[in-house]
């Protein structure tokens, strides 16, 4: 679902997200992503709607930064009032929104690599489970 005009961008992100995500307001353009789960497979009891919801969102961002543009997931916000505001049906669940601008900045390339130097991961062999879980570290 895509949210647009400061009206009603303003509307949705002051009635729904959390004061972390008030900077929605500054983008052109909302995406809200909602997915039913009468629209996919359920496999060994596992409905799989929110994951192929998860793939398709994957795919937005890589081609939303592709042409230079920023996204970022939210998913701070209150569904019940994303769903009252947006007139979404019931029978839909609201995953996430992501704001989808063009960089405030030209500087952004070099504060988004910034950030990243900042992050730290955990070695893949303390995440890595062989054979059977619990045996970690590289086979």
């Amino acid at each position: 679902m895509l949210v647009q005009g400061d009206e009603a961008i303003d509307e949705l992100v002051l009635g729904a997200f959390s004061e972390a995500n008030q900077v929605m307001k500054e983008a052109p353009l909302l995406i809200v992503i909602c997915a039913r789960q009468d629209d996919d497979l359920t496999v060994g009891g596992k409905p799989y709607f929110l994951f192929d919801a998860g793939l398709a969102v994957e795919n937005l961002l890589l081609a939303a930064t592709d042409l230079g543009l920023v996204t970022h997931p939210m998913l701070r916000f209150d569904e019940s009032e994303v769903k009252r505001i947006l007139e979404i049906p019931t029978e839909y669940r609201v995953v996430l929104a992501t704001p989808l601008a063009y960089p405030a900045e030209p500087s952004y390339d070099e504060a988004a690599e910034e950030k990243l130097r900042e992050r730290t991961r955990k070695d893949l062999g303390e995440i890595t489970h062989y054979g059977k879980w619990g045996s970690l570290g590289l086979a």
